[in-house]
């Protein structure tokens, strides 16, 4: 299904799916605040195991990208279609603040 929206990524460390289906199409997605974030893809609906760290980290207000495929960002996981976020910095007690992505995508 398709969505354009802003997803709050709550401190703590806990995965948050940022789409809300299988996505093959292109994406945007951007931090739509200070709070670093951590991505990681999925190839279905079950959320990375707590131990994962992303492979990317949004850092600042702005990061992200744009016109981008899932599975052109995450070439080393297979079928990947679901994209997740979780605080980055979590692990080390600096989670304390709640974060924000904005995501746009076609069904």
């Amino acid at each position: 299904m398709a969505q354009n929206t802003r997803i709050t990524v709550a401190a703590g460390g806990t995965w948050v799916q940022l789409t809300n289906a299988d996505v093959a199409a292109n994406l945007s997605v951007m931090l739509a605040n200070n709070q670093p974030v951590m991505l990681q893809a999925t190839a279905d609906a079950t959320p990375p195991t707590a131990d994962t760290l992303g492979p990317l980290e949004l850092l600042a207000y702005g990061d992200g990208w744009s016109e981008a495929t899932i599975e052109e960002k995450f070439p080393g996981v297979a079928g990947a279609d679901r994209l997740w976020a979780r605080t980055s910095n979590a692990d080390i007690g600096l989670g304390s603040k709640d974060a924000i992505v904005g995501i746009s995508h076609a069904a």
